[in-house]
């Protein structure tokens, strides 16, 4: 029998990481307790939260408390409610200054903004998810503003399918394995497309997706071959999808955005 990978555990739904002996349910509430609060849902009060995680109000009250002695939240004495601290950025810093690949694509990425009037972005995976370790906007105006920390799904977004296509064919079968139980309807959807995706990558270095994941939205991906901590990486670009020109897409901003990659990994010695 062959030994689990770390990918093999990341995967593991809910369900079996609790039944796991090593699994720490305190830890694991007080995360998600922070993963509650959203660009949408900034303040919070215990009632929210133990609606949310289905946990009781004394639990949740514990947590808070923890949290906000730790300095990973803030609460407002007026409304009781809370909101992220300082210290949740500490976490994800480490991350972003070992990915050096920001800095070397920083000039490529405005430029490439510049020129297709819409944000351009760096994603890795995270689990069965796209996050924006980067991303550059133009200033014009675009239906996506897309910022670091921003997720995004991977089955309905070309960004997500890039990704998928710079895993190896084991993870990649692993990981849409996992797709297809946790969200079903979506595999149903958007699993068949995943292929022709692959097909175009091979075809032109990236791959287009028109509308999956908004109706407004066209994205543009190419998938880097250097990985980042043993994590794919992979680039895009995000513009309107009314009144599309493929030729437009196909012939120059998608060549533009696998030059722009071409480029960084030639910089790190990837020839």
């Amino acid at each position: 029998m062959h030994s689990k990978t770390p990918l093999h555990y990341e995967l593991e739904s809910r369900a079996s990481l609790e039944a796991h002996p090593r699994f720490a349910s305190t830890l694991s509430n007080g995360l998600d307790v922070l993963k509650c609060f959203s660009a949408s849902e900034p303040l919070l009060g215990n009632k929210e939260i133990s609606e949310m995680l289905g946990l009781t109000r004394p639990t949740v009250s514990r947590l808070t408390f923890t949290l906000v002695g730790l300095g990973y939240l803030r609460r407002d004495e007026r409304t009781g409610k809370y909101s992220l601290g300082p210290a949740v950025l500490t976490l994800g810093y480490p991350l972003l200054v070992h990915l050096t690949l920001r800095q070397l694509a920083a000039h490529d990425m405005v430029e490439l903004a510049r020129y297709a009037r819409g944000p351009v972005s760096m994603a890795i995976r995270d689990r069965l998810q796209v996050v924006y370790v980067e991303t550059v906007q133009d200033g014009a105006s675009n239906a996506s503003r897309p910022d670091i920390g921003s997720a995004r799904p991977l089955l309905r977004t070309a960004t997500g399918r890039a990704l998928l296509y710079a895993q190896t064919a084991d993870e990649r079968k692993l990981i849409c394995g996992r797709l297809a139980e946790e969200f079903p309807e979506e595999w149903e959807r958007f699993g068949p497309a995943l292929q022709p995706a692959y097909d175009e990558i091979d075809q032109h270095g990236f791959c287009v997706v028109s509308k999956d994941w908004r109706a407004e939205l066209c994205g543009i991906a190419t998938p880097m071959r250097y990985r980042s901590n043993d994590l794919p990486l992979a680039f895009n670009v995000t513009i309107p999808a009314d009144g599309l020109d493929e030729k437009y897409v196909y012939e120059t901003l998608g060549p533009r955005l696998r030059t722009l990659v071409k480029n960084l990994e030639y910089r790190i010695g990837i020839l």
